[in-house]
């Protein structure tokens, strides 16, 4: 015991040492931006998960590698086009030239093409964007896109807004100001993308980054005094490692989710992903970064993420609302978790499912689809429910209807972004099935989770079920569903 006891107090002076000789570091700080590689000398494991994540894959260089699209004489026709009259020219064609790659659009009221040289792409699980450099600095978005799931080139913006589709329409689609790629969209594409001086039809672009693709600095802000703090001074990183292991404190000059509030934690998240915001909020949701402002202040955008409202039947692309007044367009997943009860009255973020350095996967096995892990994630919180699980699921163990993700996570959310047009989970994570409500609305206007499975059957049906359940509380006759937001969320337990 005496032995176990001097090492005891050896370690504690050997800690207390280390922790008195490091040198000091504030709270809040304001650094610059370095780059994910140089992360990647020390967080190996970390930046090895990002490297083939989409976060950092989401923008770059056209190359083998990276064009998914069709550019061995590709090309693409308008759906009102007869493929059989062989006189049809094609509105776009797509190929490679001395290992580049072009796409050329038909000139308006003409037989000939021009050509544009594809110097960015963008994308590549769902669609593939392509960007064409003009002479005043815009990277220019072209009208046509590369579906993945359908293996074909398509008019994105057209089937979107369904709108006719034609050479001039064409050629209007690379006229507004969101057309300019680097000055409307690579804010969430980029790294520390910097504008230093634009005109305001957005023809001139003068911008740099310090990375293409969502860098490691995208959440945990600018790096450069951490790596200062931390390279060539092992009392630093000694001390550093101590204060997390022992203190849950965060590491010096650097920002880590985890370790703040949840809604800064989630701002990091909803300055790309949480779209469902008034037009006012885009200046401060594009220039935001992890970190502090100039009164020590952490920058925060929870109080934004659901001010707008949610209007029911709203039509808008990307954000559209169900007539029962649910998030209905996928721009809205953000949103449709920052209204639920699970944000608002626990400490769930969105790395608690995703993994926050390779965002495809889970962020442990099973999480992010219907299984027995899925559920016993659930079940650590309702663990009244866990004795008897099928008296509360009321179909069998293991079976489709059995996982919490069925009913309270059903396929809600309108994702068209591949062009083919199929509905997501929503992140309200409370919803529970009121085929009554579908019955009043129409299912078009007010899906529910049993008729999701059991599309062969009437609502009507659904209605008895839950009947048969001694479910009558969830039938309720009501104009809006209960589950929109935390609010209601309350009345329907």
């Amino acid at each position: 015991m005496k032995i176990f006891a001097y090492f005891m107090v050896f370690l504690s002076l050997t800690v207390a040492g280390i922790l008195s000789f490091r040198d000091p570091a504030p709270e809040v700080f304001h650094a610059d931006f370095i780059g994910s590689q140089v992360c990647g000398e020390c967080h190996w494991v970390n930046y090895d998960a990002w490297k083939i994540s989409p976060h950092h894959n989401i923008a770059r260089q056209p190359s083998k590698e990276s064009v998914v699209g069709d550019f061995s004489e590709g090309h693409y026709y308008f759906p009102q086009q007869d493929l059989e009259d062989k006189q049809q020219q094609p509105p776009a064609k797509m190929y490679e030239r001395d290992g580049a790659y072009f796409m050329a659009l038909q000139n308006q009221d003409e037989d000939n093409y021009t050509e544009f040289k594809i110097d960015k792409v963008i994308g590549y699980q769902y669609r593939q964007t392509y960007l064409t450099q003009e002479e005043g600095g815009v990277l220019r978005r072209l009208p046509i896109q590369w579906s993945v799931p359908r293996q074909s080139f398509f008019a994105y913006w057209n089937e979107q807004e369904q709108s006719p589709q034609s050479v001039d329409d064409l050629w209007a689609q690379m006229k507004p100001q969101n057309s300019a790629w680097n000055l409307y969209c690579a804010r969430c594409h980029t790294t520390n993308l910097q504008e230093h001086s634009k005109d305001s039809a957005h023809t001139v672009a003068n911008v740099e980054w310090t990375e293409i693709g969502v860098g490691c600095e995208v959440c945990h802000g600018p790096g450069n005094k951490h790596v200062d703090y931390m390279k060539g001074h092992p009392v630093n990183r000694l001390a550093s490692w101590f204060d997390q292991q022992l203190f849950g404190k965060t590491a010096p000059y650097i920002i880590n989710a985890a370790n703040q509030q949840q809604g800064f934690a989630l701002s990091v998240c909803a300055r790309c992903h949480g779209a469902d915001i008034y037009r006012k909020r885009q200046p401060l949701y594009r220039n935001y970064q992890p970190g502090f402002d100039q009164s020590g202040k952490l920058n925060d955008l929870s109080p934004y993420f659901a001010e707008a409202p949610l209007t029911p039947g709203r039509t808008h692309p990307t954000i559209e609302v169900w007539p029962d007044g649910r998030p209905k367009g996928l721009g809205t997943l953000f949103r449709s978790f920052a209204d639920s009860q699970h944000y608002q009255e626990t400490d769930m973020r969105c790395y608690t499912c995703h993994d926050p350095h390779n965002n495809k996967k889970p962020a442990s096995t099973g999480l992010l689809r219907p299984t027995e892990q899925s559920n016993q994630f659930c079940l650590n919180c309702h663990q009244e429910l866990a004795q008897k699980p099928e008296q509360h699921t009321h179909h069998t163990t293991g079976k489709k209807g059995s996982y919490c993700y069925d009913c309270h996570m059903p396929k809600n959310l309108l994702n068209q972004v591949a062009g083919v047009p199929h509905f997501v989970r929503s992140h309200n994570m409370g919803s529970i099935p009121n085929p009554l409500l579908s019955k009043k609305l129409g299912i078009e206007n007010s899906p529910n989770a049993c008729q999701e499975c059991h599309q062969n059957q009437s609502v009507d049906w659904s209605i008895e079920q839950l009947k048969a359940w001694d479910m009558d509380k969830h039938l309720i006759d009501t104009d809006l569903h209960l589950q929109r937001n935390a609010q209601s969320d309350s009345v329907h337990q």
